[in-house]
């Protein structure tokens, strides 16, 4: 069964949006129901294009646009988003300590870096047991925690990351605001999907597909930048999430 989504939370922020108040999650009585995922067909090769039209809901990651147009969204979607973003956010807080995120199922082993690398990795710390837990967009069970991994300084908590069984299409409770994407992947008998090659061609025995989708939601003081796709490296130096001497470099950042 999907989880119904903890409705109600106040997100309050001082200081030009840079302090937050973190609240606690609803009682169970009051959650609202979020749609049930549907089956899709994803395991097709993938269609590869200009951007997707603003308000698409579920798309490659290369095609959809970076950040959600909140004018698409009516007021009780848009509510529904910052609902979302302010629990998940309440959540994820406590495991803000790789340690603590450690105790729970978390996989905090920095990613290894080539010698010389210093721009910012974006690490996807994964919870496997939360991943296959049916749980979908409850902000208790978020599977995935992501880090800024900067050279010679501990880890940065900056979102989460909610993923769908392979096969299955995301509900949208914040309709074009909380948008799923996916990515180019090589499958081989029913295995976990890796990137490609270099070239774009996958190993022998494998075959390129549209992966599984998932949704990042990062922490940064408004919706729109919270939704984005790919990290919001301007919102999140904005914000002073991430160190000023990290900011003043442009070329440190990466996407996904």
């Amino acid at each position: 069964m999907v989880q119904r989504v903890i409705t109600a939370a106040t997100l309050l922020a001082t200081c030009a949006g840079i302090a937050w108040v973190w609240t606690g999650l609803a009682p169970a009585a009051n959650r609202a129901p979020v749609a049930r995922p549907r089956p899709v067909s994803v395991l097709t090769v993938p269609k590869r294009g200009p951007l997707l039209p603003p308000g698409t809901t579920h798309g490659l990651a290369m095609r959809l646009r970076q950040y959600p147009d909140l004018a698409l969204a009516t007021p009780a979607q848009r509510a529904a988003a910052t609902r979302l973003l302010v629990e998940l956010r309440a959540t994820a807080r406590v495991w803000q300590e790789p340690a603590i995120a450690r105790a729970v199922g978390f996989d905090v082993r920095r990613p290894h870096r080539r010698p010389g690398e210093t721009r910012v990795m974006w690490f996807h710390s994964e919870n496997r047991a939360w991943h296959s837990d049916h749980r979908y967009l409850d902000p208790r069970h978020p599977d995935t925690l992501i880090f800024a991994d900067i050279p010679n300084r501990p880890l940065i908590l900056v979102g989460v990351m909610i993923s769908m069984p392979r096969g299955m299409r995301g509900p949208t409770p914040g309709g074009p605001i909380t948008r799923w994407h996916s990515h180019v992947v090589c499958v081989h008998d029913g295995l976990r999907g890796v990137a490609p090659r270099g070239d774009g061609s996958c190993p022998a025995g494998a075959r390129l597909v549209q992966g599984s989708e998932m949704m990042h939601i990062w922490f940064t003081p408004d919706v729109r930048s919270a939704f984005a796709i790919h990290a919001p490296g301007p919102e999140l130096c904005a914000s002073r999430v991430l160190p000023a001497s990290v900011c003043r470099d442009s070329h440190t950042f990466h996407v996904m």
